[in-house]
């Protein structure tokens, strides 16, 4: 792989990340004043043929919440930070 590629990799990964993130912090319920950490772990899950995205919240209480969408960070769609968001 040459390098050009290797940086639209990490640029498109990058975007999905950010992409993620936006998408926590428009749910209702989700105050402005919280930290959005989204990373991509190995699925644990037998039924899950990829990588998970784990996203972490942590709000001004200092609690940190953290939910797991058996999926990788490009498919994960904004139903499905919702209903995870719900069962927090």
């Amino acid at each position: 792989m040459n390098l050009s590629a290797q940086i639209k990799d990490k640029a498109v990964a990058l975007w999905h990340f950010q992409r993620v993130r936006r998408l926590v912090r428009q749910q209702p319920g989700v105050p402005l004043q919280v930290i959005v950490s989204v990373a991509e772990i190995p699925c644990e899950d037998p039924a899950c043929s990829g990588p998970a995205t784990q996203i972490t919240v942590l709000g001004l209480d200092l609690v940190r919440r953290i939910m797991v969408i058996h999926r990788p960070v490009a498919e994960v769609t904004e139903a499905e930070i919702g209903s995870a968001l719900q069962r927090l």
